[in-house]
C-alpha cells in the first residue's frame, strides 16, 4: 500500500454526489418507471417532481394492506449489506438539505445518544404497528396521507415526516386549492414539525437522521452486517478525538480497547472522519479488500 502526501479525494466529493442525487431524484425524468422502485433515501412519492417511490410510504401501503413488502425489504437488506448507510451519507436528498442547514454560523449542540431510540418506536408504532392495525379505512391515496385530512391515517407520512410537507406539502398548498380546502389541525402539527427539524438541523449535525427518520433505524439494522468498514490503526492512533469531534452522527467510537471496532450502526460512511484525521494511514475505509479513503493520503493498490 503506497500513500502519497494528499487527502483521498473521495470524502471531498461527497457535496458533489449528494447535489447530482438531489436533482436525479428530483427531476421527473425516470418517474414513469422510478415510481415502482424504492432506494434506500426519504424522498418524498407524493412530491410533484419526485422520481422515485418511498421505502416507509411503500412499507406503510403494504401493512395496511396486510400484505409483507418482500420487494421493499429485500432491497433495502441488500442495500444495506453491500454499502450499509452509505446511502444516507451520499445520496439521500433530506441528508443534503441538513448538511447545508448545518453550514450556518452559530452555536451548535450534539444531542444525547439515547434519543437515538426514537426512530425505533417510530418505525414500530407508525410506519408498522398503526397502519397494520387501523388500515387505510378510508381508501386515502398516498398524497392525500401526506396532505392533510383532519380524519386521515394514522401512520408516520400523515403524522410526522417533515420531508412529505417539505416536497409535496409546500407545493401543494401553493398550487392546489383543492389542497388548501382539506387544510387540517394535521397541517399546521405537520409544518411545526418541519419547522423544528430544519432549526435542530442548523443547531445539531444530522440531528433528524438520528432521531427521526425510521428508514434510518431500518439501515442501521442492516448496517450491522455491512460490507464497507472504518479500520483504525490503534499504534498510531494519537486519540486526538477529531474523528469524533466532524462526526455527523456522533456516531465515531475510539476508546482505548477499541481493537478495530470504531463506529456505532448510526455511521453513514460520510468519511469525513477519514478526511480529517491527521495522522497519515491510521484511519481508512475499506470495502471487502479495497482501499477507498486512507487518512492522510491516497491509496493505491
Amino acid at each position: 500500500m503506497n500513500t502519497s502526501n494528499r487527502r483521498s479525494g473521495l470524502p471531498a466529493k461527497r457535496s458533489r454526489v449528494q447535489l447530482y442525487s438531489l436533482i436525479l431524484l428530483n427531476s421527473y425524468i425516470l418517474a414513469s418507471v422510478g415510481k415502482y422502485i424504492c432506494l434506500p433515501v426519504l424522498n418524498c412519492y407524493a412530491c410533484p417532481i419526485g422520481t422515485v417511490a418511498c421505502p416507509i410510504g411503500s412499507i406503510t401501503a403494504f401493512a395496511m394492506v396486510l400484505d409483507f413488502p418482500f420487494y421493499v425489504i429485500g432491497l433495502l437488506g441488500l442495500a444495506g449489506l453491500a454499502v450499509g448507510r452509505a446511502f444516507c451519507g451520499w445520496v439521500c436528498p433530506f441528508g443534503y438539505v441538513q448538511d447545508l442547514l448545518h453550514r450556518i454560523p452559530g452555536r451548535k449542540l450534539r444531542l444525547p445518544r439515547a434519543l437515538d431510540a426514537t426512530k425505533y418506536v417510530l418505525l414500530v408504532v407508525l410506519v408498522v404497528g398503526l397502519p397494520l392495525l387501523l388500515g387505510n379505512p378510508y381508501d386515502f391515496s398516498g398524497t392525500e396521507r401526506v396532505v392533510f385530512e383532519a380524519g386521515g391515517t394514522w401512520d408516520y407520512c400523515a403524522l410526522v415526516c417533515p420531508v412529505g410537507t417539505l416536497e409535496a406539502g409546500v407545493p401543494g398548498l401553493i398550487a392546489s386549492p383543492d389542497f388548501r380546502e382539506k387544510a387540517s389541525w394535521r397541517t399546521v402539527s405537520k409544518f411545526a414539525i418541519l419547522a423544528a427539524v430544519l432549526v435542530l438541523a442548523v443547531l445539531s449535525h444530522r440531528s433528524f437522521c438520528r432521531v427521526l427518520c425510521p428508514l434510518g433505524a431500518l439501515m442501521a439494522m442492516a448496517s450491522r452486517v455491512t460490507l464497507p468498514r472504518l479500520r483504525t490503526h490503534q499504534a498510531t492512533c494519537t486519540r486526538c478525538q477529531r474523528c469524533q469531534r466532524v462526526c455527523p452522527t456522533s456516531s465515531r467510537l475510539v476508546p482505548e480497547d477499541a481493537g478495530e471496532g470504531e463506529a456505532t450502526s448510526e455511521c453513514v460512511l460520510c468519511l469525513e472522519c477519514v478526511q480529517r484525521c491527521p495522522e497519515a494511514g491510521t484511519l481508512s475505509a475499506r470495502l471487502g479488500g479495497k482501499t477507498l479513503a486512507v487518512s492522510g493520503g491516497k491509496t493505491d493498490e
